[in-house]
């Protein structure tokens, strides 16, 4: 009886043998995965460094039309619909009316990105979208690690003050009290413009159950017959970001550029949808 365990067990141990020598030729066969290079900030989005008075920060600034060739086009029927004689009179429009009382280089978009839903959570991306000139202007403030929120802030509350008009989406719940939050962290004074224009209440009103929620992107769907293609989901937003900080690549910041840029041309869009009474 013993000798028929050893044997059972000589028998065991060859076969474990036998079954890591397969498993070690088969693990040896299959070609390592390529090491891509890590991409570099500067490559990812062309911007520049710089300094306020908090601290230096990466600003992407750059004319709309090196983003979009159609540029042109929709910012002139924006500055169209801001000019023009129409303008609807149903009650959920009347919020839109400040910003025809202001001159468009006056008024600005903004859009935040975040690394979590909670005040706690610093911010590290504040787009913007104003009017210059005859140009429409795409200018990100981009915090590359956690301690430049602070310099991102303080750039924003000294740049807001040369506005009239903000306009968001869902800013009055969301983005301005945020900016807020983290400003009093960092003992930073910041005050929005007295005119806040928020198209999410704007569009509750206007397009009500025309749409299957009031979503930014279903809007963008419904309204301006856009369907974002390759864009990176908010939900990842702030896991991608902390994989920059983590490791320095890059990768992913361009489509977390992309994602902030497009929230912000939307909304330009909808002022000029709702304005035009193409809504």
């Amino acid at each position: 009886m013993s000798e028929r365990r050893i044997d059972l067990k000589r028998e065991l141990e060859e076969l474990k043998k036998r079954a890591e020598g397969v498993f070690t030729a088969r693990r040896s066969a299959i070609p390592p995965r390529p090491r891509t290079a890590a991409v570099r900030l500067a490559d990812a989005a062309a911007g520049e460094e710089t300094a306020g008075a908090r601290g230096v920060f990466y600003r992407i600034r750059a004319d709309a039309p090196a983003i979009w060739p159609d540029a042109p086009a929709f910012h002139r029927e924006y500055l169209e619909a801001l000019a023009g004689a129409f303008f609807p009179p149903a009650p959920p429009f009347a919020p839109l009316r400040a910003l025809r009382d202001v001159p468009p280089e006056r008024a600005f978009y903004l859009d935040i990105e975040t690394t979590g839903l909670g005040g706690a959570a610093p911010l590290f991306l504040v787009g913007l979208m104003y009017s210059s000139g005859a140009s429409l202007v795409v200018d990100q403030l981009f915090a590359r690690d956690y301690s430049e929120e602070a310099a991102v802030l303080s750039y924003l509350a000294g740049l807001s003050r040369r506005f009239d008009a903000l306009v968001t989406f869902n800013g009055i719940s969301f983005d301005v009290p945020y900016i807020r939050d983290r400003a009093t962290v960092h003992r930073i004074a910041f005050a929005p413009p007295a005119v806040h224009v928020d198209l999410l209440h704007v569009a509750r009103g206007v397009v009500a159950g025309r749409t299957p929620n009031h979503r930014l992107q279903t809007l963008e769907l419904h309204l301006c017959k856009r369907k974002r293609i390759g864009d990176i989901p908010g939900a990842e937003i702030p896991g991608a970001y902390h994989e920059f900080v983590r490791t320095g690549d890059a990768k992913d910041v361009a489509n977390i550029l992309h994602h902030n840029r497009l929230d912000l041309v939307t909304m330009l869009q909808l002022v000029t949808i709702f304005l035009s009474s193409r809504s």
